[in-house]
């Protein structure tokens, strides 16, 4: 039995498609060669669109790097809602996609690499890895915190601060890559790391109230309490207390 031929023209695709399909295929292609190496031609060519259809949605090279950026964003942090019965520690480490695939992984340090490499030769990339990439994420992180706020599950403070130490202590070392050499731990050691620098950022390094006080068996001496700043009614910070002594605004607790 002969099946009837379609009638009309092929469908075609919507210009939001058509962005995605070229962004795909950009990253793919400026992993592969660089953003340098790579022509606008070839990208068209890849996704079978003619270079006047390239140009109407995309102006610039430039303007399609930026779109990539996003990509690359994405697999760096995921930002799910807050749910109150999974501890902290996970959920951070969903935020930064800790447990990430190993292609995926390999997939955006490629692109970390090839991103520094290139802003050698073409420095205004780095305008847009830092707006569209860090900037961006910062502020969605921010935002992420924020609703953690109003949940109670994270404490006060300033959530665009908090993002910024967050996203320093889990990719200062990565932000640091030369393109010579790995600074950030690779396969399983860079989950165990990036678990380690949660722990910290939820835990903190001080000692629990427990232990605070707990007399040291080996010199006699007892553990110090760290410092803790009151806020009186006003909300101006206002005296401190060191254990169970208050300290007045303005002066420091004496040595021993």
């Amino acid at each position: 039995m002969q099946v009837p031929r379609a009638r009309g023209r092929p469908k075609v695709r919507s210009d939001a498609d058509s962005r995605a399909v070229i962004v795909d295929c950009a990253f793919a292609l400026f992993l592969e060669q660089g953003y340098s190496a790579t022509s606008t031609g070839e990208i068209a060519a890849r996704c079978h669109i003619s270079k006047r259809t390239f140009y109407r949605l995309f102006a610039r090279k430039i303007d399609l790097f930026a779109a990539t950026v996003a990509i690359h964003r994405d697999l760096m942090m995921h930002f799910p809602p807050h749910d109150p019965a999974v501890a902290m520690e996970e959920q951070i480490a969903t935020v930064f996609r800790v447990d990430i695939g190993e292609e995926d992984d390999r997939r955006r340090q490629a692109f970390m690499a090839m991103s520094i490499d290139e802003s050698r030769n073409c420095p205004e990339l780095l305008d847009h890895i830092a707006r569209e990439g860090s900037e961006r994420s910062r502020a969605d992180l921010a935002a992420w915190l924020a609703d953690g706020q109003r949940l109670g599950l994270i404490a006060a403070g300033d959530p665009l601060s908090m993002a910024r130490i967050m996203m320093d202590v889990l990719f200062g070392a990565a932000a640091l890559k030369t393109g010579h050499g790995h600074q950030w731990p690779g396969g399983e050691s860079r989950g165990v790391f990036m678990r380690h620098c949660i722990q910290l950022i939820v835990r903190g390094i001080a000692a629990r109230p427990d232990a605070r006080a707990a007399r040291d068996p080996a010199n006699g001496r007892v553990a110090a309490a760290p410092l803790k700043v009151e806020a009186d009614g006003s909300g101006r910070k206002g005296a401190m207390t060191c254990g169970q002594h208050e300290i007045p605004a303005g002066r420091k607790p004496s040595g021993r």
